[in-house]
């Protein structure tokens, strides 16, 4: 009776690793083409700001991630100011969880802000825009959901330095392009 009872509880046990291996093979392969969903916050040392980001993008053939971003400033220079942001990045070493990052960003705020001497913020209604490279790592311990921190490098039209530490979390949603149809065949 011990005997079958453990022949059963393997076989168990083998149908459901087999079937969670199924399971995550198909995930891997759906995860090629994704939506994405990230929240994040950063670190602006020139303005003190503390951005708070929601992204929302495309992940196309596991690597080339296209995004949009919305954010606001509840501290720093820039406090009370929402902002816009568009980037690229490819993320390497697909089917690994530890990923790095390139990429680049382009932003814009609806006003110039800095501080004088005494840290009392003083805006210009001037648009400001910051052009940037972007460099780090994501931590995905599985594919649909990944970690990660990385900095902004660049310049905005004030002119000053641009400079960002950022971390976040990543959503991954995947589907499954539809496949191209010629005039004539039937789907």
């Amino acid at each position: 009776m011990k005997r079958a009872a453990a022949a059963f509880a393997l076989a168990t046990l083998l149908t459901v690793a087999g079937a969670r291996g199924q399971e995550a093979k198909a995930a891997e392969q759906s995860a090629e083409h994704a939506f994405l969903v990230e929240l994040s916050t950063g670190f602006v040392p020139v303005a003190n700001d503390v951005p708070m980001m929601l992204s929302a993008g495309l992940r196309l053939a596991g690597a080339h991630e296209v995004w949009v971003r919305g954010g606001y400033m509840p501290t720093g220079d820039d406090v009370g100011l929402g902002f816009f942001a568009l980037g690229y990045r490819l993320v390497l070493r697909r089917d690994r969880w530890l990923r790095p990052i390139l990429g680049g960003l382009g932003a814009a705020l609806p006003e110039q802000c800095t501080h004088d001497a005494a840290r009392c913020p003083t805006c210009d209604r001037i648009p400001l825009f910051v052009v940037a490279a972007t460099a780090g790592l994501r931590i995905e311990p599985v594919r649909t959901l990944g970690f990660y921190a990385q900095v902004a490098l660049g310049m905005d039209s004030y002119p000053n330095p641009f400079g960002m530490a950022e971390a976040g979390m990543t959503v991954v949603l995947p589907f499954a392009p539809r496949a191209a149809v010629s005039i004539g065949e039937s789907p």
